[in-house]
This record gives structure tokens, C-alpha cells and sequence, in this order.
């Protein structure tokens, strides 16, 4: 087989922009405001958000799920992790440019709340995903425009704390009931079709996460308890069963308006190969944990097994940094029927997988956040049923067959971090079964979970330069030559030692 040289472009960046420009897209500069009507501009602006989801391979590389297969050479700065100011670069715009089109809904809805409540929520989502990448970032002084087109930057924790008053004030929106003065977003709403109900659960669960990333940070325990009790309090819960954060603009069969992840890594709209397809498999470490627990329902659903000899028919991939030919693409496990199923055309078994939703949020990683909330005592309920509730939802969300009894049979085994009476460590054993349902999901909240608590003990890339990943992404190369003094008033930054505030 061909081997491919493969350069990461700036658009395909950790939850960079995808296939979706152009469609439902409104806004393509962060400093100018969109000429057009909230609701076109929400739906946009949603779609936008979940299409940058679909490249998340820098958390899935990093953290031990996905390796580059032995069919492409290069992504050398992912296994090496000697990565520059020009990784990733896209990414940083991309999320401001989402954020622009949320404010303008917000303040262009501002009598709206079932709209300008939305806007928050996101608002909220987009920039914990900048914090978590760089740390300080510009905040209160962001997308003023030419007011400030050298915005200044807030600390990472003043932001956080910040974003709580942000989803406390969208769930005051949205508790505003749906009436002729605030008509419901409708259609507009590509996640929740203009349920407010599953809006304030959407927002108390990423209340949960934004606090509970901040577990080891010293002094803020009793603020987390305390804004905790308030969630509870609060009483509109979190994110329950089926209750799946996804998003579907209406996904058609034409190129740049199927699923974005289906198109990037699966397979195109004329039913060939995505140029992505040969280039992505699992890692030899997330196989080998899901074999030795013997988690192979979910496994038959997100990977593939080899197809040519001598490896036919076994789950297997390579450890992250070796691209030789024993791990072509045809010897390694790709994405499987679950996350990438091939048409019919391919030997698949539907034609539908380009319409399949894009997941933003599951209702398997709430219910792991709420284990952890009973569990550390900020919550009250039964963390083992939540614990077990949250590996069923992973189960469901893949599809497997019978997915309830097949998720008791597995979690009734006798093994730690899949048995909770069997788990001694009950919060490793919720973190790792968070990063088995995050897997080709959001990989890059699981590395957010990983560099938060070290599980699983992922292994360093064979091509590492130093003895241990790296923390954060660099600030851009757009930064340092358009906001210069800013940026470098943060100090030197090191992937290494530069830490996003809430890592130990």
C-alpha cells in the first residue's frame, strides 16, 4: 500500500474547522459583526460549534485512544510533541469567530431569552475550551471590534469563575417561559429543537465540569461545594438518560454538508474513501485496555478489525510514534461501524451514516461528573448507580445490541475500574470509564481529564523528545504578530512547564 505524506493543515487544528464552511456558515471575522437575524445566526453558530468538535485528534493522540496508522508519514510535531506557535494556529480563530456570532445573538436577542439563553450557554462552552487549551486568554476585553483590536488577556481562573455567572445568568433566560414575546428558537435550536428544559440541564452539567476541573486547586474547594449546592438547588438537574447533547443541521449526502466527522474521517459523498479514512486508527494502548477488560461490545462498535493477513480479523493498532508497514491500514483497527460506517457500496451496512448527529455533549460523561460530585460529598445520591447509569448511556450512544443488559454484564465483572465494588480508587475508576465513553467523541476532553488527574497512565509517544507530554498548546503565531505586547506579557510559554492553572 501507498504510503501518504500527511501535513496537518491549519484548518484541520484540534477542534478546528472542518467541511461546514459554507454551510450554515455567517461569519468569517472575529472583529466584524454578521449582517443577519439571530435565529439563522444561532443555528450557524451551533453548527459551527460541533463542526470544530469533529477534529479532535491532538486530545485522542495525546491521551491514548487514536495513533496515525503506518500508511501516512509525518504528524511529527503530535509524536514528538515539539510543536511551534504554527500548530494548531486556525484554532484560535476559528473559536473567537464562533464566539462573535454568540454575542451577536445575545445582543441582538437580548428580548429573545430563549435565544440569548443559548448564546450564553455556548459562550460559556467555547471559552472553557480556550481556557483549557491556553490558560489566560482575552476575555473581557475581546470582540469589542476596532474598540480594542489589541485585546488585553484575563487570567484563566478569573474567566472560570466568571463563566458561572455566565450559565447562571443564561438559566435565568431560560426559565423565562416560551411565549409571543419570546417565541421558542424552534428550528433554529439544532441541538434541542427549543427545549429550555434540556437547555438548563445542558448548562448545570457544564457547571459540573468547569467546577470540578478545578478539584486541585488550592483554596476553591469550598467554593466548588458551595456552587454545587447551588446547581442542586437550582433544581432543573443535569443531563439525564438518553439526553445526549447532538447536533444535525439537517445533514444531506452532498460534500461540506454531511456529518463533519463522517466526511473528514469516513467516506465521502460520492462513497469513497475520506482523505482522512487510512490515516486514523486506535491505539495499541486503548485496544489492549479495552481487551484485558473485556469491553468488546463497545469495541465491535467503534473500531474496525485488520483485513489482511497475518493480522485478519484482530483488533489491534500501533503504540503512538511507530508508523512502520506491519500497521497499514489494512492491519490496524480504523474507526468502525459506530463512529464511521462504510455505505453499502463499501460492504456497509447503511447508507446513512453521513447524517448521523455530531455529538457535543453525552449524557454518559454528566452522569460521570455527577459520580464524582457524590463521590467527593458535593452532591447527594448513589454514586455507584450514576457510575453504572454512565457506562450504560456509553453503551447505548454506540448502538451495541441490547445495550442495558450488555453494559450490566460488563460493569458486573469483577474488575477494577469497571466493577465499582471492585475499584479501590472509585474516582480512577469514574474518570476511566469517562475516558472510554469520551473516546472519538471529544478526545480532547478526555486529555482535559487526563492532565487533570493522570488517569489512565497513558504512555509516552516512542518518538517523545523529553520524559513527559506536553500541558497546554502554544499561544498562535497570529497572536504574537497581531497582539504582540499582550502576548507576551504571559511570560515565556513551554508546552511543558507553562500549566493551565487548574493542573496540579
Amino acid at each position: 500500500m501507498k504510503k501518504y505524506i500527511y501535513t496537518i493543515a491549519l484548518a484541520i487544528s484540534l477542534i478546528g474547522l472542518s467541511s461546514c464552511e459554507g454551510f450554515l456558515d455567517v461569519n468569517d471575522n472575529p472583529n466584524q459583526a454578521v449582517s443577519s437575524t439571530p435565529d439563522l445566526v444561532i443555528a450557524a453558530a451551533l453548527n459551527n460549534t460541533a463542526a470544530r468538535l469533529a477534529h479532535h485528534e491532538i486530545g485522542a493522540f495525546w491521551v491514548g485512544q487514536w495513533s496515525p496508522t503506518g500508511s501516512v508519514s509525518g504528524f511529527n510535531e503530535q509524536k514528538t510533541y515539539d510543536i511551534t506557535t504554527n500548530f494548531l494556529n486556525g484554532t484560535w480563530i476559528g473559536i473567537y469567530d464562533n464566539l462573535q456570532d454568540y454575542l451577536y445573538v445575545e445582543q441582538n436577542a437580548a428580548n429573545r431569552k430563549s435565544l440569548s439563553g443559548i448564546a450564553k450557554v455556548m459562550k460559556a462552552y467555547n471559552y472553557q475550551l480556550l481556557v483549557d487549551m491556553y490558560n489566560n486568554v482575552p476575555y473581557s476585553d475581546a470582540l469589542k471590534g476596532t474598540a480594542s483590536i489589541r485585546p488585553q488577556y484575563d487570567e484563566g481562573q478569573v474567566i472560570y469563575d466568571n463563566l458561572i455567572t455566565v450559565l447562571d445568568d443564561a438559566i435565568v433566560d431560560l426559565t423565562v417561559p416560551v411565549s409571543g414575546d419570546n417565541p421558542s428558537a424552534g428550528s433554529a435550536d439544532i441541538y434541542f429543537g427549543g427545549n429550555i428544559t434540556k437547555w438548563r440541564k445542558f448548562a448545570n452539567t457544564l457547571k459540573l465540569r468547569i467546577l470540578l476541573r478545578q478539584i486541585n486547586v488550592a483554596g476553591k474547594e469550598n467554593y466548588i461545594k458551595e456552587q454545587i449546592a447551588k446547581i442542586a438547588a437550582e433544581g432543573s438537574g443535569f443531563l439525564g438518560a438518553d439526553e445526549n447533547v447532538l447536533s444535525n443541521p439537517g445533514y444531506t449526502k452532498s460534500s461540506g454538508k454531511m456529518n463533519q466527522f463522517y466526511e473528514s474521517y469516513g467516506f465521502t459523498a460520492a462513497d469513497k474513501k475520506a482523505g482522512n479514512r487510512d490515516f486514523y486508527c486506535y491505539s495499541k494502548f486503548f485496544v489492549d485496555n479495552m481487551k484485558s477488560t473485556n469491553d468488546m461490545a463497545r469495541l465491535a462498535r467503534l473500531a474496525t478489525t485488520a483485513t489482511a493477513a497475518p493480522y485478519t480479523g484482530q483488533y489491534r493498532g500501533p503504540e503512538f510514534g511507530e508508523g512502520n508497514d506491519d500497521y497499514l491500514a489494512t492491519k490496524v483497527s480504523l474507526f468502525g461501524p459506530a463512529i464511521a460506517d462504510p455505505p453499502k457500496a463499501l460492504d456497509g451496512t447503511n447508507d446513512n451514516g453521513y447524517a448521523r448527529a455530531m455529538v457535543v455533549m453525552t449524557a454518559a460523561e454528566s452522569f460521570f461528573l455527577q459520580a464524582e460530585a457524590v463521590q467527593r460529598g458535593y452532591l447527594s445520591g448513589d454514586a455507584k448507580t450514576l457510575f453504572e447509569s454512565g457506562i450504560t448511556e456509553s453503551f447505548k450512544l454506540l448502538g451495541v445490541a441490547d445495550a442495558s443488559t450488555a453494559a450490566s454484564d460488563y460493569y458486573n465483572q469483577s474488575i477494577s475500574n469497571v466493577s465499582w465494588n471492585s475499584s479501590s480508587d472509585k474516582i480512577e475508576a469514574i474518570v476511566y470509564q469517562k475516558w472510554v465513553a469520551l473516546t472519538s467523541y471529544n478526545g480532547f476532553e478526555a486529555w482535559c481529564e487526563y492532565r487533570r488527574t493522570g488517569v489512565p497512565d497513558v504512555p509516552l509517544s516512542t518518538r517523545a523528545i523529553g520524559i513527559q507530554q506536553p500541558v497546554r498548546i502554544l499561544y498562535p503565531a497570529s497572536e504574537y504578530s497581531t497582539n504582540a505586547a499582550n502576548v507576551k506579557g504571559q511570560g515565556t510559554i513551554s508546552q511543558f512547564t507553562s500549566k493551565i492553572f487548574w493542573i496540579k
